[in-house]
């Protein structure tokens, strides 16, 4: 049951965010991307794949738009000459302030009618939930590695 309105919110969120961000060619996996390299410039495109949990051929080709559209620069990683740092444009950044504004009307119309208490309750529980899931996927992924080994 709460996998199905799990479900269904991310959904309509993505929906939300693409269409609200349709005006400046920012499809969600651009959105999705372009708020990691906030928080995580000047990192390698194999880390936001594995980040993701998506395949390295997807971030590709999601990077190579982002960098088609100015919003994205690939940097020589000094240490290792085989890949290339990626990190956010002033156009990119100027996208985040955007996006984030969607976030928020997001937010807002999701959370409506619901106290500051339901919602701190809610946010305790989602990390609760969140922290979990990432427990049994890692002693999931780290039992079949070790077999695979």
């Amino acid at each position: 049951m709460i996998m199905n309105a799990l479900s269904i919110i991310v959904r309509y969120s993505r929906n939300f965010s693409e269409r609200k961000m349709k005006p400046f060619d920012i499809g969600f996996p651009e959105q999705v991307v372009l708020m990691y390299l906030s928080q995580h410039d000047g990192i390698n495109q194999d880390a936001i794949a594995h980040h993701f949990m998506i395949d390295k051929g997807a971030i590709a080709k999601t990077i190579g738009k982002l960098e088609e559209k100015g919003h994205i620069e690939k940097s020589p990683n000094k240490e290792n000459k085989r890949e290339n740092l990626i990190s956010l444009t002033s156009k990119g950044k100027s996208m985040l302030g955007l996006m984030n504004n969607v976030l928020e009307e997001w937010n807002d119309g999701m959370m409506d009618g619901l106290s500051r208490e339901e919602i701190e309750q809610f946010n305790r529980i989602a990390e609760k939930i969140e922290a979990n899931v990432l427990k049994i996927f890692n002693q999931n992924w780290s039992d079949t590695d070790a077999k695979a080994e």
